[in-house]
């Protein structure tokens, strides 16, 4: 673990403040791969929370598995997790961990990723990311 690193509790990634942490070193380039669980929701109102926790625990497992040699693992809240690469390769790294999480498996899950753009600061590359997942 990093040190000053907490961990989400129901996943065991990294805690967004965390992350806030490491994103506000500004690395560069850097590229992300972000997702989230499809239906979560529908799985808390009809089975519980405790099913929804173990549905964003695969989750995680997922993300662990497809994310190879991230920088960095963290939820960021609700169900949106997320993969952040650094060096040369990020962008690459970033799309194939995308790739590989909106193929089949269980929990479903919908996934985008992109890089950090010229201007842009790692803060604006999550929202964008984030309202991407939102808009499909």
């Amino acid at each position: 673990m990093r040190r000053g690193s907490e961990r989400d509790h129901v996943t065991g990634l990294d805690t967004r403040g965390t992350l806030a942490a490491f994103l506000s070193m500004n690395r560069r380039p850097l590229a992300a791969a972000i997702c989230d669980v499809v239906g979560l929701k529908s799985v808390n109102d009809r089975d519980g929370f405790l099913a929804g926790d173990d549905c964003l625990r695969q989750a995680a497992d997922r993300l662990r598995s497809a994310a190879g040699d991230a920088a960095i693992l963290a939820r960021l809240g609700g169900d949106e997790l997320l993969a952040v690469y650094v060096g040369v390769t990020a962008a690459a790294a970033a799309d194939r961990t995308a790739a590989l999480l909106r193929g089949p498996g269980t929990p479903p899950l919908r996934a985008a990723a992109g890089g950090l753009g010229v201007d842009e600061s790692p803060d604006a590359l999550v929202e964008r990311l984030y309202a991407t997942l939102r808009q499909s």
